[in-house]
């Protein structure tokens, strides 16, 4: 026996049917397969017109692992994750894992070539462990020459690579420019040591 029914859209079921019930259920299905497909479109139109903004020279805060709370830039970025071991976007970031210190004009120079001494590092970082800043490094800092993903896999040339960063690094810090720019503002932040508060509570 089949059993028709009247919706209220003035569709007719043409198929068995256990009443009323089973109607309204298959035309919320419907309509939430509806819903459903509009916003994934949506999310893949705001992926499409989303701005990048983690591009090479931007200044960024590490927020995991042993260098968290130091400050880096970014040489390369790998938004599809493409590496072997890495499926998650990443990037390639140049760090100072152990800032200079503080000189004074009453110092000699002995004394302030040791306190400007820079100790950098290299290493893949994801995009959930960084936290980027409003300042970007411009071309007087590039990098790309100097630091390469392929020679992270080499043991042999991280340690050149290293002394080359840090080369560059402590110039560009012991000779800044003399007019204050956005770049020099820049400069002048990547080079400065985060400076962090513990509260202690007393019970």
């Amino acid at each position: 026996v089949v059993f028709f029914f009247q919706a209220e859209d003035g569709i007719r079921d043409s198929v068995a049917s256990r009443g009323l019930g089973d109607v309204y259920k298959r035309q919320s299905t419907q309509s939430t397969w509806g819903i459903n497909a509009e916003y994934m479109g949506f999310i893949r139109l705001r992926k499409k017109i989303m701005v990048k903004f983690l591009k090479p020279g931007r200044v960024v805060v590490l927020l995991a692992g042993r260098h968290a709370g130091k400050k880096g830039v970014i040489v390369k970025q790998l938004d599809d994750g493409v590496k072997k071991g890495r499926k998650f976007p990443h990037c390639l970031i140049a760090g100072i894992e152990k800032a200079p210190r503080k000189v004074t004009k009453r110092m000699g120079k002995k004394r302030i070539a040791m306190r400007s001494r820079i100790r950098p590092f290299v290493k893949f970082v994801n995009y959930a462990h960084i936290m980027p800043t409003r300042y970007v490094l411009g071309a007087e800092l590039d990098l790309k020459n100097l630091v390469k993903d392929e020679d992270l896999l080499v043991p042999d040339k991280k340690p050149e690579m290293n002394k080359a960063i840090k080369k560059l690094f402590e110039e560009k810090y012991t000779s800044p420019p003399a007019v204050k720019d956005e770049k020099a503002l820049s400069a002048e932040y990547f080079f400065k040591k985060l400076k962090f508060q513990t509260s202690i509570t007393r019970s």
